[in-house]
């Protein structure tokens, strides 16, 4: 039924699921559900069990699984939706294929992956299951902007919460014979692969991330009569500096992690002001903590909002934080590291010069460790290319990672 990882990619990429978080109002290619429902339709024509998990309004995880007769189960993870492709020089959705290169948003980050994974699953389900373990293949929503899809996957395995602090979990069957909740817990996997474009190396470890808002709420005035004002930019410019130089001195003081590097800290954004002539009463900016693993995501916030309240003089106007509207706990290497090796080794067996390897980014492999399964990334394409003007992956590396999938997929390791 299925066609080459390439014509599963195309496919894949015609059906636009930018982040909602991302997109401009009113835009047609926000949101993730037509992918979902292409999902859905993919793992019922394959004749796998499939299930969906309403994570947002309109916005849910799917599940499929794939039976083998090994006894164990993995999780295979890649998330659906995109950033969005706004200013983007070719054409997003037309997953143009030329020069040994499929261009598109996601092509990369990470509809790549997907499509590999479809592909193994498709070609490992067409074998004897009596070595094969159980494959449960999730897509999940909000990557992008809050790893919410994530972490609604990993809280169906979740066994660290008191029952008073555990979240209600809603799993809905696909037909008649999907895959319950109950089903699910009793087949809690006991290794997992999220999938990232990682150049085919193995990651065993990546930072966390906090991401707010900061606002400081000045007074107008006319531009003629600055002084009988409160300037929201000039204070929120003290700010901006005061951040630059906890990341340049405070953070880059400390012991950098050997395989993700140092901590930072960056403003990404910045607005203010009403018109030319109009002393500015509010400025806003964004910002990015990234976090060493070890680090926790409150206590970074915390820390660099207090540190702007001493070192930040704003003057007549008033500095306030929003509550982090992103956070996640970096990915640690020690539990995951014997599971990194045997995928790392098994790469090698078919010719892929892979390496573990740490990366300054996040993934939703953080969210689904917290639930004690070992996990890590992997997929074709590089991060180099992830959210670019013209995105694109390397046939040659949807190919073998295809081939590495699938020798997992037919029971090449047992975690």
């Amino acid at each position: 039924m299925a066609g080459t990882v390439v014509d599963i990619l195309r496919e894949l990429i015609a059906l636009p699921s930018v982040n909602p978080r991302l997109a401009s109002p009113n835009d047609p290619s926000a949101g993730e559900q037509r992918l979902t429902a292409w999902l859905v339709d993919f793992f019922q024509r394959a004749g796998w069990r499939a299930a969906t998990q309403a994570v947002h309004a309109d916005r849910s995880n799917v599940i499929a699984l794939i039976p083998g007769g090994r006894g164990d189960t993995l999780l295979w993870e890649s998330h659906q939706d995109t950033v969005s492709a706004e200013g983007m020089s070719i054409d997003p959705f037309a997953g143009i294929f030329r020069d040994g290169r499929v261009y598109g948003r996601g092509a990369c980050d990470v509809k790549g992956s997907t499509a590999v994974m479809l592909t193994a699953l498709t070609q490992a389900a067409a074998q004897p299951a009596r070595l094969r373990p159980n494959i449960l293949f999730a897509c999940s929503i909000n990557e992008e902007c809050g790893f919410t899809g994530s972490r609604a996957l990993a809280d169906i395995w979740r066994t660290d919460l008191t029952t008073s602090g555990r979240p209600a979990v809603e799993i809905d069957s696909v037909g008649s014979n999907g895959p319950t909740l109950e089903e699910l817990r009793s087949l809690r996997p006991s290794a997992a692969i999220v999938a990232e474009p990682t150049d085919l190396n193995v990651v065993v470890a990546h930072r966390g991330v906090v991401r707010w808002q900061c606002t400081v709420q000045g007074r107008a005035a006319h531009s003629s009569r600055p002084e009988e004002g409160a300037n929201a930019i000039y204070a929120m410019a003290r700010v901006v500096r005061a951040i630059e130089e906890f990341h340049r001195i405070e953070l880059a003081s400390r012991p950098a992690d050997p395989l993700c590097g140092p901590p930072t800290a960056c403003v990404t954004t910045i607005h203010g002001g009403t018109g030319a002539n109009t002393v500015p009463d509010r400025a806003v900016i964004d910002v990015d903590r990234r976090l060493a693993p070890d680090e926790h995501p409150q206590a970074a916030y915390d820390e660099l909002v207090a540190h702007l309240a001493v070192q930040a003089d704003v003057g007549d106007c008033r500095l306030a934080h929003d509550a982090p509207w992103m956070q996640s706990h970096g990915l640690a290497s020690g539990g995951n590291h014997a599971w990194a090796e045997q995928l790392a080794a098994l790469a090698r067996s078919t010719g892929v010069d892979t390496r573990l390897v740490g990366v300054p980014y996040g993934t939703n492999a953080a969210s689904i460790a917290v639930a004690g399964i070992p996990t890590v990334v992997f997929g074709p394409g590089s991060i180099a290319q992830a959210h670019t003007a013209d995105e694109w992956i390397a046939v040659d590396q949807l190919d073998r990672a295809v081939e590495v999938l699938y020798r997992v997929a037919c029971g090449g390791v047992e975690a």
